[in-house]
């Protein structure tokens, strides 16, 4: 089977890039990228006849349309304001397709998707994505699912690539509706900075202080265990990038209208992340990697059970600076994109616990050094 990847020479692409490369059987894989310079430099490291580079013009609808529909999956790893805009492209062209995030747009495509006999697989990261598959392997394993509660640790220097500089601003943007947490069957929507609850990532993090963010598990698990009653997502950042952000909102940067600067009117939020690349300062961190808790409650022979799972990787000196971080999203997006392409009988716009088996979902990251392990022991998990 052919493949494109649109973004894959980016901070994400280039790892699935690498991944699909070393573990698999497509036929032909497209680099597509509107940094022909390093696609080619990615495509030429891999030393592999099937891959090659591509340019991206990925704001021309017709040329996008064009180029998609020459294969029958293709796999986004575009910043996430394209992500509507590439499933809208997939449907027209006829193909099935991958991302590592979901929209509200998206998720109401599926009925269209469904009937055209179409798979377009949302949240294929690591959150969401792997939070959403330890939900399945909970409930392969117990009679029930009623809450599930999310907390990672986005450890990285905030000046890495523009699309995840956006990501991070966005998750404490005031003006973002989406951040909430359901429950007892109720949506409530908060402000950035709140819920603040200390949670325990593995070694190097450790305990940190989350809040809740706008990610798409407090929706896409309710919508496939449907006796979930309650789903919350928090996240943190390193001390350095969470004390960046709470300057910006604690002083308005998110709010405050155009401000003239000489001749020009300038959006005090497009500054700043732009001026995120100029500091040396927000180019380094101590430590670089990604930690995810996740804490279910469940039913098993009519008794509650807790359950409580979290992810392992290998440290910055064996996985690489960005790789320590940016491999926790690749690595599943890989996984999930071979997945597909063998052949799943779900159709629509689905989270990969609808159409992914999780046991082997999981031993696929294990070989990788992406390790899913549970505290709490009840479920026999080996690390």
């Amino acid at each position: 089977m052919d493949l494109i990847v649109l973004g894959g020479a980016g901070l994400i692409g280039s790892e699935v890039v690498r991944d699909l490369a070393a573990t698999s059987t497509f036929s032909r894989v497209v680099v597509a990228d509107a940094d022909m310079s390093r696609a080619e430099s990615l495509v030429s490291s891999l030393e592999d006849s099937r891959f090659r580079a591509f340019p991206l013009e990925v704001e021309d609808e017709r040329a996008l349309l064009r180029l998609i529909g020459e294969f029958p999956l293709v796999c986004n790893c575009l910043p996430f304001k394209y992500d509507t805009y590439v499933t809208e492209m997939a449907l027209k062209a006829g193909v099935n397709g991958i991302d590592i995030g979901a929209t509200a747009e998206q998720l109401k495509m599926h009925e269209r998707f469904e009937e055209a006999g179409l798979t377009f697989v949302v949240c294929c990261g690591i959150s969401p994505g792997v939070t959403n598959m330890i939900a399945r392997y909970a409930l392969d394993r117990c009679d029930e699912l009623r809450d599930v509660h999310i907390a990672f640790a986005s450890y990285r220097a905030l000046a890495t690539a523009p699309g995840l500089v956006h990501t991070t601003t966005w998750e404490v943007d005031p003006q973002e509706t989406g951040r909430m947490y359901l429950k007892d069957g109720q949506y409530h929507r908060v402000p950035p900075f709140s819920g603040p609850k200390t949670v325990h990532f593995p070694h190097p993090i450790g305990p940190q202080e989350t809040y809740y963010v706008p990610h798409s598990e407090v929706f896409t698990i309710p919508r496939s265990f449907p006796s979930v009653r309650s789903v919350s997502v928090r996240g943190t950042w390193t001390p350095k990038v969470r004390s960046y952000l709470r300057f910006l909102h604690e002083f308005g940067f998110f709010t405050a209208g155009k401000v003239r600067v000489g001749d020009a009117m300038i959006e005090p939020m497009e500054f700043m992340e732009r001026f995120v690349f100029s500091s040396k300062v927000l180019a380094e961190e101590e430590i670089w990697g990604f930690g995810l808790v996740v804490e279910i409650q469940a039913m098993q022979g009519g008794q509650p059970l807790t359950l409580s799972f979290y992810t392992t990787h290998p440290p910055e000196d064996a996985w690489g600076i960005p790789g320590a971080y940016s491999k926790n999203t690749g690595l599943p997006m890989s996984v999930g994109t071979q997945m597909l392409a063998a052949g799943v009988s779900t159709r629509g716009v689905v989270s990969p616990d609808m159409c992914f088996e999780a046991s082997f979902f999981f031993n696929e990251l294990k070989k990788r050094g992406l390790v899913l392990n549970e505290r709490s022991g009840h479920l026999d998990l080996e690390p």
